[in-house]
This record gives structure tokens, sequence and C-alpha cells, in this order.
């Protein structure tokens, strides 16, 4: 089963190039693959309620091609790219406008009983087992990073706020996204375009808790880390940039 949907571009959704840039994608991103669950019937929107489960998104991956405009319409569109997933779900994500495509990426994601706080197979929801694509996005697989922050510069501080927190009483993942990208100002966003974005979700953040925002400059792209107070990591990602006139950044 391939999810699609279309949806016009909103102005409330770009950059600072007036663009729908790295941001606004994510936006997108969690959008579908989420809607593609609640299409199945087996979304967060029900699952609390009716098994004590819910997803838990791990990790996301975005190749940005480029930004988009409000000339038309997008398409959206999402699908499991392994067969029959046990525990761990890779779920695709396209976007395209006019026929091209803007931005791609992947979503890893398992399922948690929140009471006993464990993982859950598919099978604890009944989850459908003729639905899954099984089609492989062309996108690197995930990365491995340090689990430290030993050589890394800290840039900011940020308290976590209600406006910060979702369904769940915890950090919305997709609230983790501008701390990352407040951890380069605006004198260093231009000019550039973000081609790759990959985030990993280690921890749970609640309203209150101080998260320090680190970064160091790699061969190729920016290692970037959330630490809480006591010194837990608990998200971590890497930004990759490219000068607008196609150098590296």
């Amino acid at each position: 089963m391939i999810y699609e949907k279309e949806y016009f571009p909103q102005f409330r959704e770009s950059d600072h190039t007036g663009l729908i840039g790295a941001n606004g994608y994510f936006e997108y991103f969690q959008d579908a693959v989420t809607a593609y669950m609640h299409a199945l019937g087996k979304g967060n929107d029900t699952l609390p309620e009716t098994y004590g489960i819910c997803w838990v998104f791990t990790k996301y991956r975005l190749h940005i091609e480029r930004r988009a405009d409000y000339d038309s319409p997008l398409k959206l569109a999402s699908w499991v790219e392994n067969p029959r997933p046990s525990v761990r779900f890779h779920q695709a994500f396209t976007v395209s406008q006019s026929g091209d495509l803007l931005a791609k990426g992947r979503m890893e994601s398992c399922l948690c009983d929140l009471k006993a706080g464990k993982i859950c197979t598919p099978e604890a929801i009944s989850y459908p087992t003729d639905t899954d694509e099984r089609t492989p996005l062309d996108l690197p697989a995930f990365q491995r990073f340090p689990r430290t922050i030993d050589g890394m510069e800290r840039c900011y501080t940020h308290t976590v706020r209600y406006t910060d927190l979702d369904k769940s009483g915890h950090m919305n993942n997709q609230k983790y996204i501008p701390l990352f990208l407040n951890a380069f100002d605006l004198d260093f966003h231009a000019g550039k375009q973000i081609t790759d974005f990959e985030i990993h979700y280690l921890r749970q953040c609640f309203e209150k808790e101080r998260i320090s925002i680190w970064r160091a400059r790699r061969e190729e792209d920016f290692l970037l880390a959330g630490v809480k107070e006591d010194g837990t990591l608990a998200v971590q990602a890497s930004i990759t940039f490219r000068e607008e006139d196609g150098g590296h950044a």
C-alpha cells in the first residue's frame, strides 16, 4: 500500500528564504507517515486507547533536492519498505511537485507498551500483513553516531515547555528539529541549503527539563547533540549543507 496525499504548501512552513526548507519538509514527513498508519486504523489516534500501545519514532533521515515554492500543490507519499517487519518498521516518504522529486526520507519506528514500557510486535495490534509495499527507497542506511559529546561546542540551552509536548506527555519529535536548526545563526544559513538531515531519538524529554545543544564540524557535515542536565544524551543528529552555488558549505 502506498499512501498519497495532495497538499498546498503554506507560507508559515517557509524558512528564511520564503520557500519550504528542512523544517517544513519534516512537518510533511511526519504528517505523511502518521497518516499512513491512520489510514490503516493503526495510528496513535486510536492505539493507546484500544491496545495501550503507541508508535515510537526512533530515527528520521531526510534528503532534500531543493526547496518547494507555492506555484502548485505537493504530492506526499509514504509506504512501509521492509516486508512484514518483526519489531522495527522502516517507512519511506517522498514529496514531489509537478512530477519533480523535491525530498525523500526514511523513518524508523517501533511499537511500545505504554504500561510495561516494552517493545511490542505488530501482532500485538493485529497489524495487517498484506499492506507492505516492499519497495525500498533509494537512500543510504541510517548512520551510527558516536555516543559522546567529546570535542563538541555548546551552543545554547532550551527548557522544555508546554507547547513542546505531544499526546504522550513528552517532547514532540518535531520540536527537536528547530533546536538543531537554531544551532546555526542566520549569517551561517544565508546562501546555503540543507541537503541531508538525520536525527536519532535516544531518550524522552519532559516539561521543565533543560536540554543543552552541542555541535561539531566534521569533514562533510555537522554532528549535533541534545544533552540533559544529568549528562544523558537525549537526541543526536547530523546536518549537511551546500552552498546555493553548488559548492560544499
